[in-house]
């Protein structure tokens, strides 16, 4: 589904354009909304169907479980459903620019079935540091 990584602006009313190469994969699903949340200093957006998908896994966490109520709490109270406007755009609320902080250049990652806007800076910054061993040893944990 969504791979490949993309390098756009966010102009000064929050609005960012999806890469045309992930607007045709919403198209060729039907999707023409999109859920965004926060998580590791970046955006997760994520198709409305596979929100949904998302939320059915969810609702099998206790909610008695103290750690699950704060992942909960925070996964979905920044949650926001966002359109997709007629040029391909997404208005990214203003909670969600300030906790990635998005200011102009963005990076747009993806990551199978849904892709993350990260701060371009951010990103680089992320990658600088990333590893080889670390890619290696999650891929024998893996175990294909």
């Amino acid at each position: 589904m969504f791979r490949g990584r993309y390098e756009h602006t966010i102009d000064s009313k929050g609005r960012v354009s999806i890469p045309s190469k992930f607007r045709e994969i919403l198209a060729e699903l039907g999707e023409s909304k999109l859920v965004i949340t926060q998580l590791d200093g970046a955006l997760i957006a994520y198709p409305y169907k596979e929100w949904t998908i998302l939320e059915e896994r969810m609702a099998g966490l206790s909610e008695f479980k103290s750690d699950t109520r704060r992942f909960l709490r925070d996964f979905y109270s920044s949650a926001f459903d966002c359109t997709i406007d007629k040029l391909g755009r997404i208005l990214v609320p203003q909670s969600l620019r300030s906790y990635a902080r998005l200011d102009k250049d963005v990076m747009i990652i993806g990551i199978f079935r849904q892709f993350e806007i990260w701060s371009k800076e951010l990103w680089e910054e992320r990658e600088k540091n990333k590893s080889q061993e670390e890619i290696c040893d999650m891929l024998d944990r893996l175990s294909f």
